[in-house]
């Protein structure tokens, strides 16, 4: 997983697919995870625009079969700027979870269960705040 000393464009579906949320959702699902023991990999926070966004770095593959309301799969052709190694704090776009390892992503079932358990928790229904 490149990380260097610049944000650098990154293809997803290369060494990982990312799974963007609203970052309410994102920080509540993190949460829940850590309660779960499950594994929380990378996490970028984009933390610019009206509404703050999270990208969970999972297992490349993940993209073509998500499907979880209120977030988006970026896969084969879709990228992600990923900032760099020493941006650990905001503004702007940062590491809100640095890689502990390369091969260090989230779970996507683990992901899924959480970020699902976050909406309902957070807005009550199916529908998250527009991403």
């Amino acid at each position: 997983m490149p990380v260097g000393e610049e944000s650098d464009l990154c293809a997803a579906g290369t060494w990982w697919d990312a799974i963007r949320a609203v970052e309410a959702t994102g920080l509540r699902a993190m949460e829940i995870l850590v309660e779960a023991g499950d594994l929380i990999g990378p996490v970028i926070l984009e933390a610019g625009g009206p509404e703050p966004r999270l990208y969970f770095l999972v297992p490349k593959g993940t993209a073509p079969d998500w499907e979880e309301p209120g977030t988006v799969a970026l896969g084969v052709k879709c990228h992600v700027i990923v900032p760099p190694a020493g941006k650990t704090e905001p503004s702007g776009l940062h590491w809100h979870r640095l890689p502990s390892s390369p091969r260090a992503l989230t779970q996507p079932a683990a992901l899924r269960r959480a970020l699902s358990r976050a909406r309902r928790e957070i807005y009550g229904s199916a529908e998250d705040s527009t991403l």
